[in-house]
């Protein structure tokens, strides 16, 4: 590994604390770090190919996964940022190959921003029988008032398997604008989309994810869990489209609000094709008072006490 300036070890250190720290020990594995607009640091392995190039404002990163590659660690992409105002970019475009199986673990860190722009302009390719998890994670202030937008677009061939797991559960948000619109359009293709958000203050969070079931057979799954308090606001948005005979689908929504917060969920679903079932179940609840009080009895602050209480609801 090349020498990594000191703003950079703060940004790996405060993504070891996650659950998954124990990728930050090993280097067999393939890895990119970003910081700013700055490629700090990459590695291949055999079957996993990594392109990137600086912009003014950001990286452009190209990932390959060779056919048949199965990588056993895995891929580390940590991005970050140690200012209190900028922007970040990050333009990516991954291919999978025909049966290769890959975990990526996406860390996202911006301990000191305030004022600071990060939008992920994504595209995935999904190839035949490949298996592919996208798990992104992300770190910010106690001031932030960051603007978050990833935006995903995702194609799924025949037999093929696309997770993406989201979480932003650490600081202050500020807005959050997640698009996702994915295309199972191979026989017998499956994703699951997850979500799991914590707003707090002044907080917006606005959630779209959209799927279209092409393939014959085809399944998907969408889940979020999203909690808000204080003022903060969110919508969601799920869509699946039944667009093929045997297609399966399933949105399920969970919002929690306490305070003044304001929460809305959406769940759409579409059958374009007469052998299509697609379902949906959504909920929107507040944390039960009797639960507060049995933890601020313990010595715990409200604050304190639901945020015990919300760790566990978006384990």
């Amino acid at each position: 590994m090349a020498k990594i300036s000191e703003e950079f070890q703060e940004i790996l250190s405060i993504a070891a604390q996650s659950p998954n720290h124990g990728y930050f020990n090993h280097r067999k594995g393939a890895y990119a770090f970003i910081q700013a607009n700055k490629v700090v640091d990459y590695h291949e392995i055999e079957g996993v190919h990594i392109e990137a190039y600086e912009t003014d404002d950001g990286v452009k990163a190209f990932i390959e996964i060779e056919e048949g590659t199965q990588v056993k660690e895995p891929v580390h992409l940590c991005f970050g940022d140690v200012r209190k105002d900028g922007r970040q970019v990050i333009v990516s475009h991954i291919v999978v190959g025909r049966g290769a199986k890959v975990e990526f673990l996406a860390h996202c860190v911006f301990p000191h921003a305030e004022k600071f722009l990060h939008a992920m302009e994504g595209l995935v390719e999904v190839g035949e029988g490949a298996d592919v998890a996208y798990r992104e994670l992300h770190f910010h202030g106690p001031k932030s008032q960051m603007d978050v937008r990833p935006v995903t677009k995702v194609t799924v061939q025949n037999g093929g398997r696309y997770v993406n797991d989201f979480t932003l559960v650490e600081g202050q948000i500020g807005t959050l604008d997640i698009k996702i619109d994915i295309d199972a359009v191979g026989e017998g293709s499956h994703v699951e989309l997850t979500s799991k958000v914590y707003g707090k203050h002044d907080d917006q969070v606005k959630i779209q994810d959209v799927v279209k079931l092409s393939g014959q057979n085809s399944s998907a799954l969408i889940k979020t869990r999203t909690v808000l308090k204080d003022h903060s606001r969110g919508s969601f948005l799920g869509m699946i489209d039944g667009a093929a005979s045997g297609a399966k689908g399933h949105v399920d929504c969970t919002e929690v609000i306490q305070g003044h917060a304001v929460a809305d969920a959406s769940p759409v679903v579409r059958a374009s094709h007469p052998e299509a079932e697609v379902t949906h179940e959504a909920a929107i609840g507040r944390i039960a008072d009797d639960k507060i009080a049995g933890l601020m009895a313990k010595g715990l602050s409200a604050d304190e006490a639901i945020d015990m209480i919300v760790s566990g609801l978006l384990k």
